[in-house]
């Protein structure tokens, strides 16, 4: 008995410790995300490149989930909600990785820059930002509460980073053809713009893992379009067609 007790607690506790890694995780990426916003906002590429330091920190956490949640799957015989929570983490913790992958490609970016950023994209990048930020925040808070439906809407909300993504990209291929000189600027600008929406996407990918986990149902492949009447601030309106 004193034997079945002690496997037990040995799986809860590897259990425990697989959530905390993941926590850490998204906890790192964060702070990734949160430096290169600072770096955006005061056109400084040296506290964008912090981030970039912080990469082989997130790769060696990933290892760590993929490898104990292999344990457990293999060892612990894991069931139900437990069983899709150890499966789940698996893909998440890839998820965060490719995050902190184009956090430190951003990062790069920014501080090899010749010229800074226009104050217009400033202010666009830094909400889009904010808004991936949030995102990244509220799926991992989902995640340690097991909110189905606040991962649900997370997963809806992307849009919202879709929109910012296709009205500054079309913004800088006019500037582009409009003003030739800035063509380097507005190249750098555009893998900004894209790699801030591929961290949404990711995500996104998190949101319906979390929904998976919670309630064993997976999403629709494309997200409902509800939201798409819901508008850009001023000044980021999309161009027309």
């Amino acid at each position: 008995m004193r034997q079945k007790q002690h496997i037990v607690q040995r799986y809860e506790d590897e259990l425990l410790h697989l959530r905390s890694l993941m926590e850490q995780m998204g906890g790192l990426v964060e702070h990734q995300l949160s430096l290169i916003l600072a770096g955006i906002a005061e056109n400084d590429g040296r506290t964008a490149l912090q981030a970039a330091r912080q990469d082989d920190e997130v790769d060696a956490l990933e290892q760590k989930v993929e490898t104990l949640a292999i344990r457990l799957l293999a060892l612990r015989s894991p069931m139900a909600a437990d069983l899709r929570e150890i499966v789940a983490c698996i893909p998440m913790a890839g998820a965060l990785e490719r995050m902190g992958d184009y956090a430190s490609s951003i990062a790069r970016r920014l501080s090899q820059m010749e010229q800074p950023l226009p104050r217009p994209a400033r202010l666009a990048l830094s909400e889009m930002g904010r808004l991936v930020l949030e995102h990244l925040r509220r799926i991992m808070d989902a995640l340690a509460h097991k909110d189905d439906s606040a991962a649900h809407a997370i997963w809806a909300a992307d849009q919202l980073v879709d929109k910012y993504c296709e009205a500054m990209t079309a913004d800088s291929l006019e500037q582009m053809t409009r003003h030739p000189h800035t063509i380097r600027l507005h190249i750098s600008l555009l893998f900004i713009i894209r790699n801030l929406e591929r961290i949404g996407d990711h995500t996104t990918n998190m949101a319906e893992r979390v929904v998976f986990m919670v309630t064993g149902a997976t999403l629709p492949p494309t997200r409902p379009h509800g939201h798409d009447s819901q508008p850009l601030p001023p000044g980021q309106e999309s161009p027309s067609p």
